[in-house]
């Protein structure tokens, strides 16, 4: 990929906001295969038609047939030796033999299944080769990964044989000494794998040393990854972004890479303003960069809220659709994001049911708020409408109190609320009243103390029920008044009085109750 692309789309990051996932698209079934053999056990699957499985036109049948070509060359080779001498004379004859017999050409867009077509290799494809061709003949190695090549080490506890295929001269197979270290690096730098100024710092034979035989080696699944990535290069070369994600989503499963990552955001960066936010797909792609984005040095708030409120905005989109988006949030890291998101989308919904005066759903999705964001205002306005909307439809009786007590207790915020003890008096007083008309004294005299608490303990009189007030007194006084209980009678009606001054009939009633004293 050329270095000017490469800018383009890093430096795109810092320009625009999040979005989009890529889902696995398997070009063939022995791709499909290999892949779910290597999730299932990535120590015992088939090195090989992994290797072969980027070809969408190659099948299981000829990966075997391949397969058996190179056992039949490996069956040829000699047998290990004995001394440390000829051993490296005959790990030097296999690299002669299986260079030879398989690579004729070097090429860097090429594939492992190119090497049986017509011999074309790359550093990739030729170090994979040798992998298979050593664990065949239990030859020790390490892969070795710098940022732009590959090679393999055998016997890297004890000979050190570095083995090259795509640097030119003598030195493919080699175990040089210090007159042809600088020869064999000055061939790094004239072929650009590494620069002049890297090896001036270190100096030829540290530089060497540590270039070829440092400790650090990747195993050799990352030569299957390593493949997909090259080939993501490729698309992305040609600006073509989809199939750049999807075969860098197959890289990854191989190969941990730390150039992957910021691949796969940045082109899920540039595809940003293309989505519409109305399918399964797009959901999956804004979720898998919030997963692997930084925030918010990546994205913010703000740039988070407008891919959300693509989401909401389209007319496609119904609650299932939102649900489905929240379920798909809920696998999002850190969990700031996830709850940022969430509740976004809750309260979208919440809002939306209230609107239609959905009471069920609006106070299921409030409930969701509530756990992602105990103080969340929306949420709190939602139940607070409900219950006491609620209230007022109600024929206050005494199942509509419990069920009324039973969300204040689940929802103790709305007990911090004025139209709580005005819901509580409105319920007692018109259970006392009930009460006294079916001659329910006892269980009448109760509510009536319950309602007499919460309005002298509350300001509440300006906006209670005058109506129920007045009723409520003249039927307790009367109970009294016509059991000649003539003290008992005027102290009902002077209560009912000190709620509501001046009411004509607690007036006459309460001077009928002090005349007959």
């Amino acid at each position: 990929m050329s270095k000017k692309l490469i800018f383009r789309i890093l430096s795109s990051i810092i320009l625009i906001s999040p979005l989009l996932n890529s889902a696995q698209n398997f070009s063939s079934n022995l791709e499909k295969e290999v892949f779910s053999a290597f999730e299932k056990d990535s120590v015992n699957y088939n090195f090989t038609e992994a290797l072969f499985a980027i070809d969408s036109l190659v099948t299981k049948a000829e990966a075997e047939t391949r397969k058996d070509e190179l056992l039949s060359t490996i069956n040829t080779l000699p047998k290990k030796e004995t001394s440390a001498k000829k051993e490296k004379k005959r790990v030097n004859k296999i690299y002669n033999t299986i260079h030879d017999t398989f690579l004729k050409k070097y090429n860097l867009d090429s594939y492992f299944s190119d090497i049986f077509k017509d011999g074309t290799y790359n550093c990739v494809t030729a170090s994979a080769l040798y992998a298979f061709v050593f664990d065949q003949l239990d030859i020790p190695y390490h892969v070795k990964e710098t940022p732009s090549h590959v090679f393999l080490i055998a016997y890297p506890n004890t000979h050190n044989i570095y083995l090259e295929t795509t640097v030119p001269g003598a030195y493919g197979f080699s175990i040089p000494k210090e007159p042809e270290i600088k020869k064999i690096v000055d061939e790094l730098i004239a072929y650009k794998l590494v620069t002049t100024e890297e090896v001036q710092a270190k100096g030829y034979a540290k530089f060497y040393e540590d270039y070829y035989y440092g400790k650090a080696y990747v195993d050799k699944s990352a030569l299957i990854g390593m493949q997909y990535y090259n080939k993501s290069l490729s698309y992305l070369d040609n600006e073509n972004y989809a199939l750049a994600l999807v075969h860098l989503n197959k890289a990854k499963v191989f190969f941990s890479s730390p150039l992957i990552k910021p691949l796969i955001k940045s082109i899920l960066f540039l595809q940003i303003n293309d989505l519409e936010f109305n399918t399964e797909k797009d959901i999956d792609f804004l979720v898998e960069l919030l997963s692997i984005s930084n925030y918010p040095k990546d994205y913010s708030l703000s740039n988070l809220r407008t891919s959300l409120f693509k989401i909401i905005e389209h007319d496609d989109n119904d609650a299932a659709f939102v649900e489905l988006a929240i379920s798909k949030f809920e696998t999002v890291n850190p969990a700031k994001v996830k709850h940022e998101a969430i509740e976004f989308l809750y309260e979208y919904l919440a809002k939306n049911a209230s609107r239609n005066g959905d009471n069920a759903a609006a106070l299921n999705y409030a409930d969701a708020i509530l756990k992602t964001n105990p103080k969340s205002k929306i949420a709190k306005e939602v139940v607070e409408y409900f219950t006491f909307r609620q209230v007022g439809l109600s024929v206050l009786d005494l199942n509509a109190l419990n069920a009324f007590l039973e969300t204040c207790d689940k929802y103790p915020f709305l007990k911090t609320n004025k139209r709580y003890t005005l819901s509580l008096a409105l319920f007692y007083g018109n259970i006392a009243l009930v009460n006294f008309k079916s001659k329910n004294i006892k269980t009448g005299h109760s509510y009536l103390e319950q309602f007499e608490t919460v309005m002298d303990n509350n300001s509440i009189i300006n906006d209670m029920n005058k109506v129920l007030i007045a009723d409520l007194y003249q039927r307790a006084g009367n109970y009294y008044y016509y059991k000649n209980r003539y003290a008992e009678a005027h102290k009902k009606y002077s209560k009912g009085l000190s709620y509501i001054p001046n009411h004509p009939e607690l007036l006459k009633r309460a001077k009928w109750a002090k005349d007959e004293l």
